[in-house]
């Protein structure tokens, strides 16, 4: 939910985000650097989402209320782990920005 309301200003703002805290003489390489981890994420997010979730197949257990419970049970884990990884960006993101702060001696909103 968080990522949705979001994610319009972060992909919006990121340009600008980046020639801010980095400087435009290095837009490009942390540019580079911000989408080569953003596409790992993206090969790698999905499947490993689907090992979570496993392999199902209705009505393949017997009750076909069983198995909606084991889906269920499997796709909360999925969850868990998205948000888990979300979490750690968050973290990534305030731990730059606290550095740019740092280095600039003083806190501003604006970066």
């Amino acid at each position: 939910m968080f990522y949705g309301v979001y994610a319009g200003g972060y992909n919006a703002l990121l340009p600008t985000t980046i020639t801010e805290v980095y400087g435009v003489e290095n837009y490009s390489s942390v540019n580079g650097f911000i989408y080569f981890i953003r596409g790992l994420g993206s090969m790698l997010g999905a499947p490993l989402a689907g090992v979570i979730l496993g392999n199902f197949a209705r009505g393949s257990s017997g009750s076909n209320e069983m198995g909606a419970n084991i889906l269920q049970k499997r796709y909360n884990e999925v969850v868990i782990y998205d948000g888990m990884l979300l979490m750690g960006a968050g973290m990534c993101v305030a731990y730059v920005r606290w550095l740019d702060a740092r280095d600039k001696g003083k806190w501003k909103w604006k970066a």
